[in-house]
């Protein structure tokens, strides 16, 4: 692929570009309906927020185990395949859990194992939609290829929070799982003509490129990626923080609690979107930490007033808005990076071997958001997050100095 750096128009013109996006937008889209209705399903069938944050729990803490996947896609002959598997496979559990609510037979532990399942099998589809990108643009826009690739993405999740949220005023959560699994099953007739054949010869057996995976994280001077998971884990931990936050005092303060959660999370996912498309408008390749470290910093703050500002809606929606392109920030910069900088032929398995380092962090803090938004209150929470944020931007690059000027 050529070293052009093209504007996101051209970019989109790329049909196999344009192909996967709209596959991977479709099926994000189709999460974005699961995501808000089982968060939400979750508290009206056990009342209890700590049952939410099992919830994210289960689903992070599968995510953490990606690492399972990396050497799956590394070696796939095709990444279309993964492709169709995970997308059949997330519509056949997600078509359960509506079938199962339907009938009147989910409980807790019945949910805990379909989102379980469903968790799953996003590692390898999650895994391969972000191999994908650098197999299909140059190094030079893969900022403005990831912001077009969440523009997309991000724009189904927005029309998929909007059909969620009109689906629990009229029809309850069980009708977001019906509307997933049928947006999955579009997303895997869609990428059937996008044939992704790797060019690698393997040679290696499975165990190898696994244990070759987990030696790249401590190549190259002063272990840089090694040192990059550990601040990921640590700024990870609150991650969850913002949907359970915005479930909590939606359901606890607000006048109308339904409208208010699906109001509120659209306008955190669109902050999300923006943040992308700012950061694929300055291209910030020589700027990665000082943009990890900022939007840490100031996502933290955000949480802070946006606690603050409930039950005003007027306020909420803006300042909700503002955390969710901080937000955004930390986590396109940290996989734009990973994208420019690791070899395609090990992307897979050094992309899911360093989630292993974000995702227990970031479940385990789902339930102690939970959990301490209980027995605290949110305002008190909020100033816990906002004082772990800063502690890790500002420590984060003390004693990380590999990571204090990532470029790539």
């Amino acid at each position: 692929m050529a070293e052009t750096d093209r504007g996101y128009l051209d970019l989109f013109r790329n049909r196999r570009f344009a192909l996967g996006i709209t596959s991977s937008g479709l099926a994000w889209g189709g999460y974005a309906v699961y995501e808000i209705s089982v968060l939400l399903l979750s508290y009206r069938i056990s009342h209890s927020l700590a049952i939410a944050g099992l919830v994210i729990l289960v689903e992070f803490g599968a995510y953490s185990i990606t690492f399972i996947a990396g050497p799956t896609v590394d070696r796939a002959r095709n990444l279309r395949t993964v492709l169709l598997i995970g997308y059949g496979l997330q519509a056949l559990f997600a078509f359960a859990i509506g079938l199962s609510l339907e009938s009147g037979h989910l409980s807790v532990p019945v949910l805990l194992i379909l989102v379980a399942g469903i968790s799953l099998v996003w590692d390898f589809t999650w895994t391969a939609d972000t191999a994908l990108i650098p197999r299909l643009v140059s190094e030079s826009e893969l900022f403005r290829a990831n912001a077009l690739f969440n523009t997309i993405s991000g724009g189904n999740t927005v029309a998929g929070f909007g059909i969620g949220g009109a689906l629990l005023l009229f029809v309850g959560p069980g009708g977001g799982m019906f509307v997933y699994a049928l947006l999955n099953l579009a997303a895997l007739l869609i990428v059937i003509p996008l044939s992704l054949p790797s060019t690698r010869t393997i040679v290696t057996g499975f165990l190898e490129d696994f244990w070759d995976g987990w030696k790249e994280l401590g190549r190259g001077v002063g272990k840089p990626l090694l040192q990059l998971a550990v601040f990921s884990s640590f700024q990870g931990f609150f991650t969850a923080a913002g949907p359970l936050l915005i479930t909590l005092l939606t359901q606890r303060q607000f006048v109308d609690p339904t409208f208010s959660y699906a109001l509120l999370f659209t306008a955190f996912t669109v902050g999300g979107i923006v943040g992308g498309l700012i950061l694929g408008y300055l291209n910030p390749r020589n700027w990665v930490s000082l943009v990890m470290f900022g939007s840490t910093a100031a996502e933290g703050a955000l949480i802070v007033a946006s606690v603050y500002a409930a039950p005003s809606i007027g306020p909420s929606l803006v300042l909700w808005f503002l955390t969710g392109i901080f937000a955004a920030g930390f986590y396109q910069a940290y996989m734009t990076y990973l994208q420019g900088k690791v070899p395609q032929d090990r992307f897979g398995r050094v992309l899911t071997n360093l989630y292993l380092f974000r995702g227990i962090p970031t479940a385990l803090g789902a339930v102690a958001v939970g959990v301490l938004a209980t027995l605290w209150g949110a305002p008190t929470l909020a100033w816990v997050i906002l004082l772990t944020y800063v502690l890790c931007a500002v420590l984060g690059p003390v004693l990380l100095p590999s990571i204090r000027r990532l470029t790539f």
